[in-house]
């Protein structure tokens, strides 16, 4: 990775984290995500960003901090979008809690539409889609949203996104071993694949 040797935390919509960010999903070769409260940033259309961005920091529709915030995560999609359809698409991991898919975040229509693309993205051979069933009850995946991003040699950064600021963290491969190790078996205990594309098509018919 080109990350660099020493811990960093930092704001990732500064436009130098924000690049080296990029630079981390462009060059993993694993990527792992745990969603309990909303869904993936990697993964999300304009119109549920734009919802759950507002929701989260308060920031209002017409505030420019807001379309700044809005655009900086469609610029990582639109990347990563392209990473999967290249010629060495990622491993993608991606674990989200059935809460986060059921809250009509900016109603049932925007709902629908991520939801369908949540599907089509579930259908690559190199994404693994879970979704964390209600019957789970409480569960380790809870404590907050997390990503590993791993290199093909084995090293991984940490991201953490929240309201205030957003920490990427390059340097502690233990604690990013063990943030993997949370996701896998996440994944391993929840509905994944078909089963996972059904739930998907069903919670979108109750919206």
């Amino acid at each position: 990775m080109s990350a660099g040797d020493s811990a960093m935390v930092h704001d990732t919509r500064g436009p130098e984290a924000f690049t080296q960010l990029v630079e981390l999903e462009q060059e993993a070769a694993q990527i792992f995500l745990n969603q309990p409260l909303h869904l993936p940033g990697l993964l999300q259309r304009r119109d549920y960003a734009a919802e759950i961005i507002s929701g989260i920091t308060g920031l209002a529709e017409d505030d420019p901090e807001l379309t700044e915030r809005v655009n900086l995560r469609m610029r990582r999609a639109a990347t990563f979008a392209q990473r999967l359809d290249g010629p060495n698409p990622p491993r993608l991991v991606a674990v989200i809690d059935e809460a986060a898919l059921r809250r009509k975040v900016g109603g049932a229509e925007v709902m629908r539409a991520q939801i369908a693309h949540l599907i089509e993205v579930s259908r690559r051979d190199t994404v693994q889609l879970a979704i964390v069933p209600f019957s789970a009850g409480g569960h380790p995946g809870q404590t907050g949203s997390l990503e590993v991003h791993e290199a093909a040699d084995g090293r991984a950064a940490l991201f953490f996104e929240g309201a205030a600021g957003d920490e990427l963290i390059v340097s502690d491969q233990r604690r990013a071993q063990a943030h993997r190790d949370l996701v896998e078996g996440l994944a391993a205990s929840s509905v994944t694949g078909s089963e996972a594309r059904q739930l998907l098509e069903k919670i979108s018919d109750e919206l």
